[in-house]
């Protein structure tokens, strides 16, 4: 059976083309130009635009021992070693590394609408690889929710710094640069949009990997090659977290508006 938000979502995008292909004048143009179904608390949000002005754009941090926090990391790489993994070509093994970080139980419920970034600070040992992150919403008894995710070429790392603004990276693609191996690069990724709220007892879960889980909770409900490309060679990736490379995933939380 298909949900409510999906079978009004698809009513409304018959009405939105008979009235722009057919001139219908059916009142399409009089609703809310945005309707967003949000995950979590499965409600449907509203607004007259894209991204909704009521949306702060705030830093999670990437923390040692896997952690998320709105604080960043106080200490330098002495103390604060990065994260590192090594990631086979998926044709040599079909298992894919993947490092990921956490936060505390959320103690209220949390909402989050629009598109974010990522800034990671990381050092390869070959001149290109993937960036691909993935948040979950993890509730208290292990079950999880894909959310949202962002994807990332390194030798894509350019950005167009005139139309990126915070929260919002754009990458024009226009040429490739590899990277120098053994150097600190930071990576920008763009989060894609998304609508969600974190209940309480719930977790945001963010996972990076170079490659995609052939198979998992998410991917089973993919078509078979619905899938990004690997990388096709060995690479080493170290992930640094320390005072001078603050790497952060910066979300879209909606304002709480105080009652009058």
């Amino acid at each position: 059976m298909q949900s409510r938000p999906f079978v009004e979502e698809h009513d409304k995008m018959f009405r939105w083309y008979e009235y722009w292909l057919k001139g219908i004048d059916n009142g399409v143009m009089d609703e809310p130009a945005v309707s967003v179904h949000v995950e979590g608390s499965r409600e449907a949000v509203t607004g007259a635009q894209w991204p909704r002005k009521d949306v702060e754009h705030r830093p999670l941090y990437l923390r040692p021992r896997r952690a998320l926090s709105p604080e960043p990391e106080p200490t330098g790489a002495e103390y604060a070693a990065p994260d590192g993994f090594y990631q086979a070509p998926l044709t040599v093994t079909d298992k894919v590394e993947i490092l990921s970080w956490s936060t505390a139980p959320f103690t209220e419920p949390t909402e989050m609408i629009g598109q974010g970034a990522a800034h990671l600070f990381a050092e390869i040992d070959q001149p290109d690889t993937n960036f691909i992150l993935r948040l979950w919403d993890e509730a208290p008894g292990g079950a999880r929710q894909l959310i949202t995710t962002a994807y990332l070429k390194a030798s894509h790392r350019e950005l167009d710094e005139e139309r990126t603004t915070e929260g919002d990276p754009y990458h024009p693609h226009t040429r490739a640069v590899p990277v120098e191996p053994g150097r600190i690069e930071e990576y920008v990724l763009r989060v894609y949009p998304f609508g969600a709220t974190f209940l309480p007892g719930h977790k945001l879960v963010v996972e990076l990997s170079n490659d995609e889980p052939p198979a998992d909770a998410h991917n089973a409900l993919l078509p078979p090659d619905a899938f990004h490309l690997p990388v096709g060679r060995p690479v080493t990736h170290r992930i640094y977290r320390d005072a001078a490379h603050p790497p952060r995933i910066v979300l879209p939380f909606t304002r709480t508006v105080p009652s009058s």
